[in-house]
């Protein structure tokens, strides 16, 4: 009995999740996109791209200002990933790191996960999540100023087709890049 409580209750908490994400990001985007952060501060997409065959993950981030320039933008592959949820942790984690080495310290992180995303935001409505908030908050509370957000595709584009390079065109080098991409 207590598996069905537990069944009952995720699922609340998911549709709580995605209708709150829904409803946020369509105030946030109101259909156009990518939107600048506020003056000081800047915009880091996390993408991510996963094969369950090759168990591949291409990650990448693309790092804007407050007028919508690009400021930097980067790749990487991870191999041996079993699952999406893993990849979305690795992008985390590593897009994290990339902007402590790159000295950004007011920085709004978007990806598209709702689950990490909320063990973060909201850690007592995520409770199987739990181990991953901890974690990733662990690592995001070495940026001064931070924010995570749960962005729909047409927020992230961006981010997503420089990781795609990485599943479905093979390319596997990793590379960090002033400007925007070149495509």
């Amino acid at each position: 009995m207590k598996f069905r409580e537990e069944s009952r209750r995720w699922t609340m908490v998911t549709a709580e999740a995605k209708a709150e994400t829904g409803s946020r990001n369509q105030s946030q985007m109101n259909g156009k996109g990518w939107t600048a952060p506020e003056s000081g501060r800047v915009k880091c997409n996390i993408g991510i791209s996963w094969s369950k065959a090759t168990c591949m993950a291409g990650l990448g981030w693309i790092v804007r200002n407050s007028e919508g320039q690009t400021l930097l933008h980067s790749r990487r592959a991870f191999n041996g990933v079993l699952s999406l949820l893993e990849a979305r942790r690795l992008g985390l984690i590593w897009s994290a790191e990339s902007m402590i080495s790159h000295r950004f310290q007011k920085v709004n992180f978007e990806l598209e996960d709702h689950e990490l995303v909320g063990s973060m935001n909201r850690p007592k409505a995520w409770p199987a999540f739990r181990g991953y908030g901890e974690e990733l908050r662990g690592v995001l509370n070495n940026v001064t100023d931070w924010m995570v957000s749960s962005v729909k595709r047409e927020a992230n584009k961006a981010a997503f087709m420089i990781t795609r390079s990485v599943t479905k065109e093979m390319r596997y080098q990793s590379y960090v890049a002033q400007g925007s991409p070149s495509w």
